[in-house]
């Protein structure tokens, strides 16, 4: 297996002046379209189950996040028969999103404005969704780029609209889509760590480092971006040393500064974090314990997972067994994936964190049904690829028909992922009762 990075093709100056601003048109339109259908969705199926879209979208941990973004990691009960205005299950909620809606609100808050921190985290929801899905464009162009070598065509402006549309439908038509707009974290997540894997593709190590920090201050599992820059910074190093020449007239290059200080830069967010949450709670034991403590979400190396797929594959609820089949189908996807790394369809620097993120959710015990939307991330970068070869082959077709059958796949398939993807967000969010 080559862990190599492809030769990047040189591209005409012209394509890199329109390629960011295509992309970012392209997939923040896709965005508000598709983001349009599922609102009108959830609104009417809402609608005849007697919830407005409100109270849809403000549901379990949108709460915590509202009133965190309000009140801090205390001063508020999530319900009436609770005296304690400490809430130490808070700290399990990083402080990233919260705090940047709290900062949203503020003006609206000093200006009166009713439901302020509802409307502010709408806000950064919107704006992190169309990054994100600008964020997944640019991966996949990137990724068309480095497989031109091997005749994956050119990067022409047609081509980059059609990477963005799709690779946007794929991230926000997805499976639990719907909690990408919701005050939850995984548009903010998904936002900076899609980024952070473009500019590691693009050997842009400090920026990587900055937007993996802010992912470490939004989300726990931003551990697998960590690993990932320290298995980069090996990589750099063990070039480095591979590439000194014996005599000191020949220069081995500069040392790899920036790929090194990636990971320290990178594990501010979490290190900070678990600092300030450990001693806070320290009289229950910490973060950690407060983790177990909480919300059962300890590591077990997936005998929780192994228990509740075994027990509820198919579920007596339609909401169960979603959660069932989301964790088997993405373990089923990372088996596949080691053949797509192993052919060059995937580069290593997007596969191991998906494999990693994958393997601390099934990993772990906890609230079962929020695994589809915590699965989010791993099927997005592990289908990807899957993608961009797909584009690729109706992009490089000869015949005619191979053209059209490609180009009706493609269209096919976006409205078939919509639709399941609209489907069980409605299942999971309006039908099913538990938490997500």
């Amino acid at each position: 297996m080559n862990t190599s990075l492809p030769a990047r093709p040189r591209t005409p100056r012209a394509t890199w002046v329109h390629l960011p601003l295509t992309t970012a048109v392209v997939a923040t339109v896709v965005t508000v379209v598709t983001g349009a259908a599922q609102f009108i969705v959830m609104a009417v199926w809402g609608g005849r189950e007697g919830h407005s879209l409100r109270e849809v979208l403000m549901q379990w941990d949108a709460h915590w996040m509202t009133m965190i973004s309000e009140y801090g990691y205390s001063g508020f009960v999530m319900s009436p028969d609770q005296a304690d205005p400490v809430q130490w299950e808070s700290v399990a909620f990083f402080p990233g999103y919260p705090v940047l809606v709290r900062i949203i609100a503020a003006p609206m808050a000093v200006l009166d404005v009713a439901d302020a921190t509802y409307i502010a985290a709408l806000m950064v929801s919107t704006v992190a969704t169309v990054a994100l899905a600008w964020g997944v464009s640019m991966l996949a162009v990137e990724w068309w780029r480095r497989r031109g070598t091997d005749g994956g065509g050119p990067v022409d402006r047609r081509t980059v609209v059609v990477l963005s549309a799709v690779a946007t439908v794929l991230a926000v038509g997805a499976p639990m889509g719907i909690v990408y707009w919701m005050p939850y974290s995984e548009s903010l997540f998904t936002a900076v760590t899609v980024w952070a894997l473009y500019f590691l593709l693009r050997r842009r190590f400090l920026l990587a480092g900055v937007l993996t920090m802010v992912a470490g201050a939004t989300r726990l599992t931003a551990t697998a971006l960590i690993l990932t820059l320290c298995v980069a910074a090996v990589v750099e190093l063990w070039r480095w040393w591979r590439n000194r020449r014996p005599t000191p007239e020949q220069s081995a290059g500069a040392f790899p500064v920036a790929a090194v200080a990636a990971p320290v830069v990178g594990s501010l967010g979490i290190v900070a974090y678990l600092a300030w949450a450990d001693n806070k709670v320290a009289d229950i034991g910490g973060y950690f314990a407060a983790q177990e403590r909480g919300w059962h979400s300890g590591v077990d190396l997936g005998a929780a997972t192994l228990r509740w797929v075994t027990g509820n594959f198919p579920g007596e609820l339609t909401g169960y067994t979603i959660s069932s089949w989301s964790m088997v189908l993405v373990a089923l996807l990372c088996a596949v994936s080691v053949w797509m790394l192993w052919t060059g369809r995937i580069p290593w620097q997007v596969w191991l964190p998906a494999v990693i993120l994958a393997g601390i959710v099934l990993g772990s015990d906890g609230i079962m049904h929020s695994r589809p939307r915590l699965l989010l991330v791993p099927v997005l970068l592990l289908t990807l690829p899957l993608l961009v070869e797909l584009v690729r082959t109706w992009r490089t077709a000869t015949r005619p028909r191979t053209t059209a059958t490609a180009g009706v796949a493609l269209g096919a398939g976006a409205v078939l992922w919509c639709v399941l993807g609209f489907w069980v967000s409605g299942e999971m969010l309006i039908v099913f009762e538990y938490a997500i």
